[in-house]
């Protein structure tokens, strides 16, 4: 509490500074106070902004790949990204509703056989689009899987046929990383290929995301960082046989560079053929109380802009992530460290207050 106080208390001082100083510094110094005030290991933070009325696109890294390591964090070392990777598996999604292969709108037992037994609430069935966007009623997680050695494509077909809707799908948010599991399974079925697969040949390779990927090699395991929760080290290799049907869900790891480059994509900086995706990931289809839903996105209203955020944001194996852009004030930032129990957003926050001017 005495450190928000003090943080707080030197703001509005730092703002000023910020005028002074340039933007590009200033994203450094705040990305320093909260190396320091959680005692961040390893830290990148990218960001895309305007200065002088000049773009910049900006990586900031601070830390080693471990407390052990004495190799530094830089523009190439490999990171969890976590949640981020529904973006990706949205954009592969997108990519089949712009192709006009599927709808939004299609439900899921569309793709399945008619065998197979899925939820449904009075006769509504879920589809692509509410596990998109987080509507479809289906769990964060089936259950605990601490416990277990695996977790098997049969098994969640198995528990998709137990479960119950307890609401119309389409009608209220509940974050699921099941249904994101759920979606990417369904889009590998779609296309008859594994999602690695589908997003190398789809994603990956049109916008030379070299380093970014589901399995590292050996040579990408050197620059891998280690991921910290109440000061220990978390291997997300030793999780991966657990959690593989969720690798849609939060199975990528990435490097600073690769995510730069992603963070410019979505913002439309980028020309690439995939570039007809990104107004169907990014229209709001559903409103919420103080958010609305796009595709992964999140979209919220930021401070006193009139302009929307769109934001992705969450902790995993030892990992926190932040990934947000204003596309109308060409501003956006990525943020990657390796500590599991602090929340991205405050830092992401003043980093896009400062780029706003706000």
């Amino acid at each position: 509490m005495k450190t928000l106080i003090l943080t707080l208390f030197f703001l509005p001082s730092l703002y000023i500074f910020a005028e002074e100083q340039g933007i590009q510094k200033h994203i450094e110094e705040l990305t320093q106070t909260f190396v320091e005030d959680h005692s961040i290991k390893s830290i990148a933070v990218m960001a895309i902004g305007r200065e002088n009325h000049e773009k910049f696109e900006q990586i900031v890294s601070k830390g080693n790949l471990s407390i052990k390591s004495p190799i530094p964090v830089n523009d190439h070392s490999e990171f969890r990204i976590g949640p981020i990777t529904q973006i990706f598996t949205a954009a592969a999604l997108s990519y089949f509703v712009q192709e006009g292969q599927v709808s939004l709108n299609d439900p899921v037992s569309k793709f399945v056989p008619k065998s197979m037994k899925l939820p449904s609430y009075k006769g509504k069935e879920i589809t692509l689009g509410d596990l998109a966007t987080h509507t479809s009623g289906l769990p964060d997680m089936p259950y605990s899987l601490s416990s277990r050695s695996s977790f098997s494509v049969s098994q969640m077909y198995r528990f998709l046929s137990k479960y119950e809707l307890t609401r119309e799908p389409g009608t209220k948010y509940e974050y699921s990383n099941f249904g994101y599991a759920f979606l990417a399974n369904l889009l590998s079925r779609l296309s008859k290929r594994t999602l690695p697969d589908l997003l190398n040949q789809m994603i990956f390779q049109p916008l030379s995301l070299k380093d970014t990927t589901f399995t590292l090699t050996q040579e990408q395991k050197s620059r891998l960082v280690t991921g910290y929760e109440i000061g220990k080290g978390v291997s997300p290799l030793l999780n991966e046989k657990i959690y593989s049907v969720f690798i849609g869900s939060g199975g990528l790891y990435s490097t600073p560079k690769d995510m730069l480059t992603f963070l410019s994509f979505n913002m439309r900086k980028e020309r690439t053929s995939l570039n007809a995706i990104l107004p169907i990931m990014q229209a709001p289809y559903h409103s919420f109380k103080n958010f609305k839903m796009g595709l992964g996105w999140k979209i919220t209203s930021f401070e006193t802009l009139q302009e929307k955020l769109y934001s992705i944001e969450g902790n995993l194996f030892g990992f926190g992530m932040y990934m947000g852009m204003i596309p109308e004030t060409d501003t956006g930032v990525v943020i990657l460290y390796n500590h599991g129990e602090f929340s991205p957003t405050f830092l992401a926050d003043e980093i896009l207050k400062t780029m706003n001017r706000l």
